[in-house]
């Protein structure tokens, strides 16, 4: 049987030490905590529209009445969520791949590719949303639209530039001995992409992305 080994009194007295200290610090952040949350409740209570925001955003006879209608404005969210999610997926992805294509033929593509991320990401996501909310109908090209797929296209406009520079960047991670030695087995360009190239490139993102979002990951490594 192992013995269990007795602290010394240094280290009882760290211990003892970092205790009073975590005890001091919870103390001392709900304590300035209820501070500035009473400084903020007497701000906010004797401004002169308190009683009107009292009327209809903290009524519950008033959250009663209209939940029906935020309930639909929530579905309709969802709606474009997924309709956007799958657009920006696919679209980015395109976008990444041309972007990386080898080979001087491909230029033209690979600017054009250039020049939408370029373009989109310098754009105000609210002034693409009016952009093609409001422009694209006003042209009278198209028949009517349903405006939830309208704003859909926007964002995917939108968020597919960012998105595409994030997965090109994975794309270009990989070494090119995994393309080399993919093309070596047999495997047509199609196919290298698609079954070496980007499931290494997207595990690459997830991965970094999760690393850096994680500080307790980052300095543990």
């Amino acid at each position: 049987m192992t013995q269990l080994r007795t602290p010394s009194a240094v280290e009882v007295e760290r211990r003892a030490y970092r205790r009073r200290r975590s005890t001091r610090s919870v103390v001392v952040a709900v304590l300035s905590s209820l501070v500035v949350a009473a400084a903020v409740w007497l701000l906010v209570v004797n401004t002169k529209g308190w009683a009107v925001a009292q009327r209809t955003f903290f009524d519950p006879a008033e959250a009663a009445r209209t939940f029906p209608a935020v309930l639909a404005g929530l579905w309709v969210n969802v709606y474009v969520l997924v309709f956007a999610a799958i657009g920006v997926a696919v679209l980015a992805t395109l976008l990444a791949v041309v972007r990386t294509l080898r080979g001087p033929v491909f230029a033209p593509l690979r600017f054009l590719a250039a020049a939408y991320t370029d373009l989109f990401r310098g754009v105000p996501m609210i002034v693409l949303i009016y952009l093609v909310g409001f422009g694209v109908p006003a042209l009278g090209v198209l028949p009517l639209v349903d405006p939830r797929i309208l704003g859909g296209v926007a964002l995917v406009l939108g968020y597919s530039a960012y998105v595409a520079e994030v997965l090109r960047a994975g794309i270009e991670s990989v070494h090119p001995s995994q393309r080399l030695a993919a093309r070596s087995l047999g495997l047509t360009y199609g196919q290298t992409l698609r079954l070496v190239v980007l499931p290494q490139g997207v595990r690459s993102v997830v991965r970094r992305s999760s690393t850096t979002s994680c500080p307790c990951r980052r300095t543990s490594a």
